[in-house]
């Protein structure tokens, strides 16, 4: 999968986690979320998630690495199997971590690595915007 959008999320649920749940959470649960697309009347959208990391870090926490993002994905998968979410704690995204930030509001400076995927990712952004202009441009012609 594409690391660009990858989020990192700490997940602590209201029980242990019972033989194989992590395994089913990394091959994808079945769950209903709205999916909203250019404006258009919100939609249900019932369908398995992505294939998924899942490192369970103790009896009732784990951390989850997903590379899509339906609304409310975690809560609901958890949901899903059983479990309701205590805590959830987004502590990555992509190339940038947010190591040791512990108050609301609080920032830090990218190092070097976090810095060149930043630059990358509004290049490629910038790059995919003037390919759809230029595309938009063509048909306007007509």
């Amino acid at each position: 999968e594409n690391s660009n959008n990858q989020k990192y999320t700490l997940v602590r649920v209201d029980k242990i986690f019972h033989n194989g749940d992590v395994e089913r959470l990394r091959s994808g649960i079945v769950i209903t979320t709205v999916a909203q697309r250019d404006r258009q009347k919100p939609k249900p959208l019932t369908a398995k998630t992505k294939p998924c990391e899942v490192d369970q870090l103790g009896p009732r926490t784990c951390q989850i690495v997903l590379t899509e993002g339906r609304n409310r994905q975690i809560r609901k998968m958890m949901a899903a199997l059983g479990y309701e979410v205590i805590n959830l704690k987004r502590v990555g995204f992509g190339g940038v971590t947010v190591d040791d930030l512990q108050e609301e509001g609080s920032w830090k400076r990218l190092n070097d690595k976090e810095m060149n995927w930043v630059t990358q990712i509004i290049q490629s952004n910038h790059i995919q915007s003037n390919q759809e202009r230029e595309e938009k441009e063509l048909f306007d012609t007509f």
